[in-house]
C-alpha cells in the first residue's frame, strides 16, 4: 500500500496548527484569569456595571447599557428580625430627615440586636476582606480611576475652586436619598455568609437608609442643615429606579432652593459565590469600618445631557483628598467616567458606594459618621 506524502504531510501541518492554536487559547485564558484575579479595580468596575440600573458605563468605542432587573423575583422582604430595635428606634417612612433618637452616641452604638434568618446545613462561602485603594493614578494620598478616555490633570482640577458655598444659617444645604433604598449588608463578621443570603430589605433600619442617617447626623452637628429622603425607589420596580430618584431629587431642590448638594448613598457588590465576596475594610481607632469608592461623571461630547461636570469632579477630588486625611484607609479609588446617574442636577452630586453587601450593617454605619464628618470638613475647607 502506497503513503501519499502529501496527505501526510498536510495531516501533520493541520495537526500542528491545531494544536499550538489550542495552546494560544489556553495561554491567554489562563493570562485573563490572572489578570482578573490580581487586578481587583476590574473587578469593581465589572460589579459596578451590573448593581447600578438605567445608567451608562461607556468607552470610547461602544456603549453598554445595564440590563433592568425583574424587581419582583429581587426584592424580599422582611429578611432581618429585629425584637429591640423596633421599640426604640422610628422607622422614617415620611421623607422627613433623620430621626434624633438614632445617633445618641457619636459612634453608634453596636447594632445587635437583628439578624439573618438562614436554615440549618445549608452551604455557606467565604468572604475575603481586602483593602483598596492603591489602583489607577496616584496623587499625593489618594487614587483615581481614570475611565473617562481623556486626560486627568488631578493637580490643576484641585485648584480649581468647586461651585460650593455651604450657609450655616439653619436653612437645607445637604440632601441625602439612595436610589437603590433597599441595598443592605451582613448582621455578623462571621467570614461566611450562607447559601440564602440576599441583601436587600424595605426595612429602612437595616438598609443603606441607616448610612444616610448617620451622614446626616454628622453634618448636622457640624452646623450644616442636611435633608436625608427616605424615599424607596427600587421597590416593587428596580427597573426606573434612577428615574424616581431623580423626581425626588427634583421635588426636593424646588421645595428647599438652599440646597446645594446632592449625594446618592449606595452599597457595592464586588464577586461571587465561586470566588468569594469582597468585604472591603479599614481601620479607625482600632473599630473596623467599610471602605467608601467615590463616583465622578463626565459628558465629554455632551450626549448625555450633563453640562458643568467639572464642577462635580472637582468637589469629588477634594472629598476624596479630604477623607484620606482623616481617616487613611477610608477610600477604594476613586472612579472617574463617563456616566451620569443624576450627577448633573448640582455642581455637588455625588454617588458613594459605602462597603459591600458582606460588609456589616455596624461597619457601614460607623463609615456613615465618618463620611459625614469628611464631608463637613470638605464643605468647610472651600
Amino acid at each position: 500500500m502506497l503513503i501519499d506524502a502529501r496527505k501526510v504531510k498536510k495531516m501533520i501541518l493541520y495537526f500542528l496548527s491545531t494544536s499550538s492554536a489550542l495552546v494560544c487559547c489556553l495561554c491567554l485564558t489562563l493570562k485573563v484569569f490572572e489578570l482578573s484575579c490580581n487586578n481587583l479595580a476590574l473587578l469593581e468596575l465589572f460589579s459596578m456595571s451590573f448593581i447600578m440600573s438605567e445608567g451608562d458605563l461607556r468607552s470610547n468605542e461602544a456603549k453598554i447599557n445595564v440590563a433592568d432587573y425583574d424587581a419582583q423575583k429581587i426584592i424580599n422582604l422582611d429578611i432581618h428580625k429585629p425584637d429591640v430595635m423596633a421599640n426604640t428606634l422610628a422607622s422614617d417612612g415620611n421623607n422627613n430627615s433623620a430621626d434624633e433618637s438614632l445617633s445618641k452616641d457619636h459612634d453608634y452604638p453596636d447594632i445587635k440586636d437583628f439578624s439573618i434568618p438562614h436554615n440549618d446545613g445549608e452551604n455557606t462561602f467565604k468572604i475575603i476582606e481586602s483593602h483598596f485603594g492603591d489602583s489607577g493614578i496616584k496623587y499625593e494620598n489618594f487614587y483615581v480611576n481614570n475611565k473617562s478616555g481623556m486626560d486627568l490633570n488631578i493637580a490643576e482640577e484641585l485648584r480649581k475652586r468647586p461651585d460650593v458655598n455651604i450657609k450655616k444659617d439653619g436653612t437645607p444645604q445637604v440632601l441625602i436619598y439612595h436610589t437603590h433604598t433597599c441595598e443592605a449588608f451582613m448582621d455578623k463578621d462571621q467570614g461566611f455568609y450562607y447559601e440564602s443570603f440576599y441583601p436587600r430589605t424595605e426595612d429602612k433600619r437595616y438598609s443603606v437608609v441607616r448610612v444616610g442617617d448617620a451622614i446626616c447626623e454628622s453634618l448636622k452637628k457640624a452646623g450644616i442643615g442636611c435633608i436625608h429622603d427616605t424615599t424607596c425607589h427600587d421597590s416593587p420596580s428596580f427597573s426606573g429606579s434612577y428615574r424616581r430618584s431623580a423626581e425626588t431629587i427634583d421635588r426636593n431642590l424646588a421645595e428647599h432652593p438652599s440646597i446645594q448638594a446632592t449625594i446618592d448613598i449606595h452599597r457595592d457588590t464586588i464577586g461571587n459565590n465561586e470566588r468569594g465576596k469582597i468585604k472591603p475594610t479599614f481601620k479607625v481607632n482600632g473599630k473596623k469600618a467599610a471602605q467608601i469608592m467615590i463616583m465622578a461623571g463626565c459628558d465629554q461630547d455632551g450626549s448625555m445631557n450633563f453640562p458643568d461636570w467639572e464642577y462635580n469632579l472637582r468637589f469629588a477630588l477634594r472629598l476624596q483628598k479630604a477623607s484620606e486625611k482623616l481617616y487613611p484607609g477610608m477610600t477604594r479609588s476613586m472612579f472617574f467616567g463617563p456616566v451620569k446617574y443624576n450627577m448633573n442636577k448640582t455642581h455637588a452630586s455625588l454617588l458613594i458606594e459605602v462597603g459591600t453587601e458582606v460588609n456589616t450593617l455596624n461597619e457601614a454605619v460607623y463609615t456613615g459618621t465618618l463620611l459625614g464628618h469628611a464631608l463637613a470638613k470638605t464643605f468647610e475647607g472651600l
